[in-house]
């Protein structure tokens, strides 16, 4: 049987830690052999909630405190403690998530048929009732890339990944690059380094977890900070790892574009509502893309 490791990084969420922890232990058909959580606040309350659990928990349970703040640092601790497991395998999840019964064994299923390096499912947000459908179906929330099963990707989020752990042995000890610890984005870098080294990576469209939105996350100012992050943080990524004049050029060129494409939505936003959601979507974008342009480096302001 294939030996698979489930990391989780926690951050001052100690109830979705523990009804996180409380589904993997309703998994079917695959079962995990270890779970590994890195809790990232020195307040250890996550540590707190597996040590309550340990010695009923029907897997393997490793804990530690990563005091050094930062999802970088808490996800390459994560691994680092998957990897003293030795797996074959290593799945990840985020403490704000949970999965279906069947989303491991789904994940493992596409692993195996197409021998991948890692294989990524989509992250389904489930909001408050009554929500309005301008955010339940704003492609900001979750992380699904709407392709079929099986298809041949490269992935950007890593709160719901299996990976082949020779494969993310051989990227370490930083696995996870620290220059993204405070502002996100350390999984796209992860992954295009991933992509870089030509390692293979699928989609496995039924390997469903599910994301929470609090009230909080629901205001147009959280959602304008998301996106300038997010904006800015792709930027970032690509000028370490795509350097050179040429690409910078390129990136220029298309941020630029979207400065003026911006523009023209803004014009047809003034006759009509949605029109007005997308550009404000679209400035918000380009000023992300536009700040680490001029060097300037976003933070992530909510825990991760």
């Amino acid at each position: 049987m294939t030996r698979v490791a489930i990391c989780i990084c926690t951050y001052k969420r100690p109830d979705g830690l523990a009804k996180l922890l409380d589904q993997i232990t309703r998994l079917t058909p695959a079962i995990p052999d270890a779970v590994v959580v890195i809790d990232n606040h020195k307040g250890g309350e996550g540590a707190a909630v597996c040590s309550q659990l340990a010695d009923s928990y029907p897997f393997e349970l490793h804990y530690a405190i990563e005091a050094e703040p930062g999802i970088s640092y808490a996800r390459n601790s994560a691994v680092s403690l998957a990897l003293q497991q030795q797996p074959e395998l290593i799945a990840f999840l985020d403490d704000d998530e949970w999965p279906e019964p069947n989303w491991l064994a789904e994940l493992m299923r596409v692993q195996a048929a197409t021998d991948a390096d890692a294989v990524g499912g989509p992250t389904l947000s489930v909001f408050p009732p009554n929500s309005p459908e301008s955010l339940t179906s704003n492609p900001y929330y979750g992380a699904d890339m709407s392709i079929e099963d099986g298809s041949e990707c490269q992935l950007q989020a890593a709160g719901n990944f299996i990976i082949k752990a020779s494969t993310v042995s051989s990227m370490g000890p930083a696995f996870f690059r620290t220059e993204f610890a405070h502002s996100g984005g350390e999984d796209l870098a992860f992954f295009t380094t991933l992509a870089q080294k030509g390692a293979r990576m699928t989609w496995a469209a039924n390997a469903i977890v599910h994301e929470a939105v609090p009230e909080n996350r629901m205001s147009q100012e959280w959602l304008k900070g998301r996106i300038i992050n997010i904006a800015n943080s792709r930027v970032r990524v690509m000028q370490i790892l795509e350097p050179g004049i040429v690409p910078a050029a390129i990136r220029g060129l298309k941020t630029v574009a979207l400065f003026f494409q911006a523009a023209v939505w803004s014009v047809l936003g003034l006759l009509n509502a949605s029109e007005r959601e997308q550009a404000a979507m679209l400035r918000w974008k380009f000023l992300g893309k536009f700040t680490a342009h001029i060097r300037h480096k976003t933070v992530r302001e909510e825990g991760h």
